[in-house]
């Protein structure tokens, strides 16, 4: 669809450049053409974002990677809107964000008990180990697993900064960092190797996060 728009615009500005008959009239409406084509792709490609939605984004924007780079927030929160296009992961950004599975997880528990050892002997500590099974709950976003369900502090800059990102993300733009992590699903801290990164394709690491496919 962008080739065919690109096609049809980069007619019409020829004619209009022919009109004018300036010398640099064809590159100044093509570069127009251009940039309107890549403009109207992204808010096509680009989710309808509630406010509520904008304001969850922000909120994984900040949790997430709120002392990343710029880019490396705005990864993530495009990471967050490849996932509300993906119904395994949930139908909204907001059901994305908050979304939890609980899964049931094996862990061994030690324990002393006072032993008789033999008909005479006196009672010793003995180790005793078992194996408990307990439900766990699992986030897609470990910020939402931890407790942090206040608002950040309207004047932390960190804050202020993830606000926008999420606004222009919602707008549709950095064509760019759209193309670069366009396919990015999963990401983690560079300090931790999950198991399931091994399955996945890496697309980069930024700051102090992993991206993969």
């Amino acid at each position: 669809m962008k080739n065919f728009l690109l096609s049809l615009l980069l007619v019409s500005s020829t004619v209009l450049a022919d009109e004018v008959r300036s010398p640099t009239a064809t590159e100044i409406v093509v570069k127009k053409a251009g940039d309107f084509i890549e403009s109207t792709v992204n808010l096509i490609t680009t989710p309808f974002l509630s406010d509520k939605d904008v304001e969850c984004l922000a909120r994984n924007i900040f949790y997430e990677s709120g002392g990343e780079p710029t880019e490396g927030k705005i990864a993530v929160g495009i990471v967050t809107i490849n996932r509300a296009q993906d119904p395994r992961f949930g139908k909204s950004v907001c059901e994305v964000v908050k979304a939890r599975t609980v899964v049931v997880k094996t862990r061994e528990v030690k324990k002393t008990e006072m032993i008789r050892t033999g008909y005479f002997g006196r009672p010793e500590p003995v180790e005793i180990k078992s194996m408990i099974k307990e439900q766990v709950p699992v986030c897609q976003f470990s910020w939402m697993c931890q407790g942090y369900l206040k608002k950040p502090k309207i004047d932390d800059d960190r804050w202020i900064e993830s606000q926008e990102i999420a606004r222009n993300i919602a707008q549709g733009e950095y064509t760019e960092f759209r193309d670069k992590y366009g396919n990015a699903m999963y990401f983690h801290a560079a300090g931790i190797r999950p198991i399931w990164a091994k399955s996945k394709k890496l697309v980069t690491r930024t700051g102090q996060h992993i991206f993969y496919e």
